[in-house]
């Protein structure tokens, strides 16, 4: 009867492989991911603020719409010439109020923009850091061996 003794470096070979997929995990996958979810957050947050931003402007809009209306119906009662003139000066509330809307949206986007850059560098920072933290802790271990 023959005996084969197993070989245990295939054991050995995936308790290695599960013990640097667990300081993996620790070291490099949980803060990235907790960086992502961060950095989701904010963008959720500006983004949420641009949808409050753009409501107040519709509600601006609206305002303005009424007031429009009223302007409307007191210019059937003045001259001609005083007609032009409230309709003039309705024409350049909306534009205000448009111009203000597109430079709040275009302010949000902005700042969006400048956050997820932020973050992006930030996170550049963050993996080179964890790199070479990686990179020194493996080499002193290879010189050893």
């Amino acid at each position: 009867m023959v005996h084969v003794i197993p070989d245990i470096t295939i054991f050995v070979q995936l308790v290695l492989f599960l013990i640097f997929m667990v300081v993996m995990k620790k070291v490099y996958f949980d803060p990235y991911l907790e960086g992502l979810q961060e950095r989701e957050e904010t963008i959720e947050k500006l983004f949420k603020e641009a949808e409050e931003n753009n409501q107040k402007t519709q509600e601006i809009l609206e305002e303005v719409n009424k007031i429009l209306e009223q302007v409307k119906a007191e210019s059937k009662k003045v001259l001609d010439e005083a007609r032009k003139e409230t309709n003039e000066q309705v024409a350049a509330i909306l534009k205000k109020a448009q111009e203000e809307a597109e430079k709040e949206i275009e302010d949000a986007r902005k700042e969006v923009e400048r956050v997820v850059e932020i973050e992006k560098k930030t996170m550049d920072v963050i993996i080179k850091k964890l790199a070479e933290e990686i990179v020194q802790k493996i080499l002193p271990k290879e010189k050893a061996a």
